[in-house]
């Protein structure tokens, strides 16, 4: 892990200061500052790291991709969290009513955090929506969860893995001529543990969607067409699709 670096939250992240006016954004941009660290490729102890650090606000990604991975009886899930995400793993990873269920985390390529402390959350407070804003992400954290929960039940591999990688696009997805490229260097195997399916089926169910233009570019993601939400249409509509085992 490299230095920490202090930096503006606003400027790396614009859109938390989209409640506050010019002049408050400029008196907040000066003082919302916070330490941000590189967090190198591979996996991560973020509970053993940031243990008792319970009382601030979180860890805000600013770039890069991690995956965060529960098993639990030779099953592994993993939700994957990116730019404008907001972690606070001391909160839900190191506690569960049940044993045998462990969770850890994997930095996918290099990514930065920034440190939201005690005193930047001091430094914000004359600003509530700008502290509203930081908190808002844990919901949207929460609906994508909740997305994922019903892709995972939609019958058919290859409707879930389009609408997986739609949603992931919608997100952090970048425009290049007619088509979206996810900069997330997935695997088949992650794939199937975002959308509750096994690898095999995942490679069957990603050979057939190459018709519907997408395809894997190595080292930098995936790319799916601008047309990807009529393909789901038209799947849709049929009423199931031709690849079923999950």
């Amino acid at each position: 892990m490299k230095d920490t670096i202090r930096a503006s939250v606003i400027e790396l992240d614009s859109e938390l200061a989209s409640g506050l006016g010019g002049h408050e954004r400029a008196q907040a941009q000066a003082v919302a500052r916070a330490r941000t660290r590189t967090l190198a490729e591979g996996e991560w102890d973020a509970i053993g790291e940031y243990r008792e650090c319970t009382s601030w606000l979180g860890l805000l990604v600013v770039d890069g991709f991690l995956a965060r991975r529960t098993t639990c009886g030779g099953e592994t899930v993993i939700e994957i969290v990116g730019a404008g995400d907001l972690l606070r793993p001391w909160d839900h990873d190191d506690e569960y009513p049940m044993e045998g269920i462990q969770t850890g985390w994997q930095v996918l390529g290099e990514v930065r955090i920034a440190l939201l402390d005690e005193g930047f959350a001091a430094g914000i407070a004359p600003w509530p929506p700008l502290t509203a804003a930081i908190l808002a992400r844990i919901g949207r954290r929460a609906r994508w969860l909740g997305l994922r929960l019903l892709v995972s039940q939609i019958p058919g591999v290859e409707i879930r893995v389009l609408y997986l990688l739609w949603h992931l696009a919608e997100r952090w997805g970048e425009l290049l001529d007619e088509r979206l490229r996810i900069p997330i260097p997935l695997t088949h195997e992650q794939i199937g543990e975002l959308i509750g399916a096994q690898r095999p089926s995942v490679s069957h169910a990603l050979s057939r969607l190459r018709e519907e233009g997408v395809r894997r570019v190595p080292g930098e993601g995936w790319e799916i067409p601008l047309r990807t939400p009529e393909a789901l249409g038209r799947m849709m509509r049929a009423g199931t699709c031709a690849f079923q085992p999950s």
